[in-house]
């Protein structure tokens, strides 16, 4: 479930620390700055990611901001054609609560795209089903039939960074699923890099439910 609103006097402080961090507006889309003006729900996202600290939702709104910019965010567009490789993610389904699922299968990976295969998850997050309304993902990470060789370490980290310092509370939880025994290693070393928020997020699971 999508954070709820906060009263607004609340969002209006956050919106004020932001603005005292803002000196630079080149920096930001203006269409995002707009909508931190106007939308609640969104700055009440911000406040939950951050755990209810007023101060780090200011600096994560310009932080996002600033990479949502940098990395061209508003400019992509996979809608039409995208390479069929990049369709090893996608939305289908929903969960036991309702909430739309994203799938990452990183066996189709292929490493020498991968600036693109980072793009086109930007572009998944920024048009997933509900965005508007603020609402969470959960994310199936499917590694059956991933070998040690195929693993891009580097790529699931990203991956992970991604929901846990560039978007505001909109991963609600991710299932790894069917993780081979010689990937564990891979694994903890990953987890090692992860915050204790993040950790609770991910779940493993051998079994075929979800």
């Amino acid at each position: 479930m999508a954070a709820a609103p906060i009263a607004k006097e609340v969002a209006d402080e956050i919106r004020n620390k932001f603005t005292a961090l803002a000196t630079d507006t080149s920096k930001y889309y203006e269409a995002d700055l707009e909508r931190i003006k106007a939308d609640d729900k969104l700055v009440s996202r911000y406040l939950v990611h951050s755990r209810d600290d007023k101060d780090e939702a200011a600096k994560m709104i310009e932080t996002v901001s600033t990479w949502r910019k940098v990395n061209s965010i508003r400019e992509l567009d996979y809608s039409k054609d995208p390479d069929h490789v990049l369709t090893s993610m996608y939305f289908r389904g929903k969960d036991l609560d309702g909430t739309d699922v994203l799938w990452v299968e990183p066996k189709y990976f292929d490493k020498t795209k991968r600036a693109e295969f980072e793009k086109y998850l930007m572009w998944l997050v920024e048009n997933r089903p509900g965005e508007a309304e603020c609402s969470q993902v959960t994310i199936i990470l499917v590694l059956g039939d991933v070998g040690l060789t195929e693993a891009d370490v580097e790529f699931i980290k990203y991956f992970i960074n991604i929901f846990m310092y560039y978007t505001a509370d909109v991963m609600k939880k991710m299932v790894i699923h069917n993780m081979h025994w010689l990937l564990n290693g891979i694994w903890k070393l990953i987890s090692v890099l992860l915050s204790e928020g993040a950790k609770k997020t991910c779940h493993i699971r051998q079994e075929q439910g979800y």
